[in-house]
């Protein structure tokens, strides 16, 4: 017994998530960077900016709230809706937190199926984290909530050519379903 051998066995424990998935999935490295910074908790969020001692407004683009890495992609309004629409569409009970995410969210669930999740809630990461920038840096005024599942499910579609050929149809279709679920949404509550 060593402190070596300790710290990897408090590594490998899962109470501490790990970011092995995050460059095992089937994305650009500039996305699996993307992600691993979620996972580390250090994207340049709002409250991550005041902590570099930026001095501009704290609020969500989305909503009023104070923007953070957990309100952005888990607890903003537009993320919940997001979310939900995950849920309804692949009967994915969704995370509630970055930890949750790169934890055991996805135990149980076969292994190739949650390649294939992982693949889709990159594009969702990716997709908010940009439409957030189109409208702190690119004057956009609005986003609605399926111009975010329509960007993300156009990656999952690009990136799915990744993948091997069989694991190609997966993607394609769990993103055709993705967005029919979300224009029936949209068509049934506006």
């Amino acid at each position: 017994f060593t402190v070596k051998s300790m710290y990897i066995d408090v590594i490998n424990s899962s109470s501490i998530p790990t970011s092995k998935h995050v460059w095992d999935v089937k994305v650009p490295l500039k996305i699996k960077v993307f992600m691993w910074f979620v996972h580390k908790q250090v994207i340049l969020t709002k409250d991550n900016l005041i902590k570099r001692n930026w001095t501009g407004p704290t609020r969500c683009s989305f909503c009023d709230r104070d923007e953070t890495i957990k309100h952005l992609f888990f607890d903003c309004p537009l993320a919940t809706v997001l979310w939900q629409t995950v849920h309804i569409a692949f009967k994915i009970t969704p995370p509630n937190s970055v930890n949750a995410l790169f934890g055991t969210w996805l135990n149980g669930i076969e292994p190739d199926l949650a390649r294939h999740i992982r693949v889709g809630v990159c594009a969702l990461l990716w997709t908010i984290w940009n439409c957030r920038n189109d409208l702190v840096f690119n004057r956009i005024s609005r986003i609605h909530f399926l111009q975010v599942i329509f960007r993300a499910t156009t990656l999952i579609r690009s990136w799915s050519l990744l993948t091997q050929t069989e694991a190609r149809e997966h993607l394609v279709t769990g993103s055709l379903r993705w967005e029919m679920v979300a224009q029936d949404i949209f068509n049934r509550f506006g």
